[in-house]
């Protein structure tokens, strides 16, 4: 048995020498096992950083400042100013262009009535004016439609009823020019006098109708 037991001995002595020892190869793979074990917890745990990564900055880029990639620029208009300042505005442009009016700067006055007309379109006594400024041109039309706007704006105003009704008479429309007369005495009696002188009107002057409004 000895013989046995030593022989056994050594086959074990000599496999161990050729393969090594069994708990060496358990102990190697255990080591490799170790590392693998390693390697993947840190895959793991960079994969979870960039998730953690991605998630904070996709939270932060949608709830951050938003930039308007088609902003449409819309052009103001013009500033409107209050009735009572564009009326002053304009009736200062409009005395301006009356004293040249009166002195006999008509490209003048024309001028500052246009302006007065720009800052308040509604300034009736600016658009008469114009209007016998534009008689004097002998652009009928357009002086026609300055006396119509006025009288549209402010129908108790005298003076664009009276100027119509000399462009009228000027323009051979006789009919015309009494019933707008008329109405220019029944708002101002004084438009009586001022008929009377008025070369515009020399062509109603001999018509009974004219004598009826004016005596």
């Amino acid at each position: 048995m000895s013989y046995i037991h030593q022989a056994l001995k050594k086959a074990q002595i000599e496999r161990d020498d050729r393969y090594g020892k069994y708990g060496g190869i358990i102990s190697s793979r255990s080591k490799k096992s170790g590392r693998a074990k390693k390697s993947i917890l840190l895959i793991v745990v960079s994969l979870v950083i960039l998730f953690l990564a991605f998630v904070s900055y996709s939270w932060l880029d949608f709830n951050g400042p938003q930039v308007e990639t088609n902003v449409v620029h819309r052009q103001r208009g013009p500033v409107q100013l209050p009735v009572h300042e564009k009326t002053a505005d304009a009736m200062e442009l409009y005395q301006r262009g009356k004293e040249r009016h009166k002195s006999g700067r008509l490209n003048k006055a024309r001028m500052w009535y246009e302006k007065a007309l720009l800052a308040d379109p509604g300034c009736v006594v600016a658009l008469n004016n114009l209007g016998v400024l534009l008689i004097k041109e002998k652009n009928y039309p357009a002086a026609r439609s300055r006396f119509e706007k006025a009288i549209r704006l402010k129908p108790g105003y005298v003076d664009p009823y009276y100027n119509l009704a000399c462009l009228l008479a000027l323009t051979d429309q006789p009919e015309q020019a009494l019933r707008y007369l008329k109405r220019a005495v029944s708002i101002d009696p004084q438009a009586r006098e001022w008929a009377k002188k008025d070369r515009d009107l020399g062509n109603l002057h001999n018509l009974a109708g004219f004598k009826g409004i004016v005596n």
